[in-house]
């Protein structure tokens, strides 16, 4: 299973290099500054909906983790 693991990173470490690696990480930076972008614009444009996100992720982080270990 090691192995596996170890081939699989080296052959996606290996694509990663040169210019094709360049462009795809250039990709990531987008999507990932898009993403905070929309999430932002939500946030602004709806202020009631972020309570109950919160609160509706914290009781699903309490039915995965129950007790002390993790307190929202």
């Amino acid at each position: 299973m090691v192995t596996l693991v170890a081939y699989g990173l080296a052959k996606v470490l290996g694509n990663l290099r040169g210019e094709g690696g360049q462009d795809a990480f250039e990709y990531l930076l987008i999507v990932g500054g898009v993403s905070v972008a929309v999430i932002a614009a939500v946030a602004l444009a709806t202020p009631g909906l972020i309570g109950p996100v919160i609160d509706g992720t914290c009781a699903a982080i309490d039915t995965v983790l129950p007790g002390p270990a993790l307190a929202c």
